[in-house]
């Protein structure tokens, strides 16, 4: 029971759910407004992929400090044996196959800031 309690409690700490994309709000003259969406980057760091690299990876992005992006680490992309796998804009954005590289994660970042 605790090795399940365990294994729970590194799931229920690795993974956050995803920043909503975009919010409607009301201006002070009563027109509505778009705000802009947020941007976030998801690194695997699950068993295949940490193997991979994927923990350099996510250090990788996180020391380029981007304004306005969330760096979160998560445990499976269900692409294993690519990796290290990363996923941009949310749960139904591309993932991004064997990012291992500062190239691989600046490619990653232009496409990020592109979409």
């Amino acid at each position: 029971v605790q090795a399940a309690m365990s294994s729970f409690a590194l799931s229920s700490r690795v993974f956050r759910p995803s920043l909503k994309r975009s919010r409607v709000c009301t201006t002070s003259g009563g027109s509505t407004a778009v705000r802009a969406e947020a941007k976030e980057v998801k690194v695997c760091t699950n068993k295949e992929c940490k193997r991979g690299g994927s923990k350099k990876t996510l250090a990788m992005f996180e020391a380029l400090g981007l304004e306005g992006v969330e760096i979160v680490e998560i445990r499976c992309l269900d692409e294993c044996g690519m990796g290290p796998n990363v996923q941009i804009n949310g749960d139904d954005g591309p993932i991004i196959n064997g990012v291992k590289t500062e190239d691989d994660v600046k490619k990653v970042v232009d496409r990020l800031m592109e979409s």
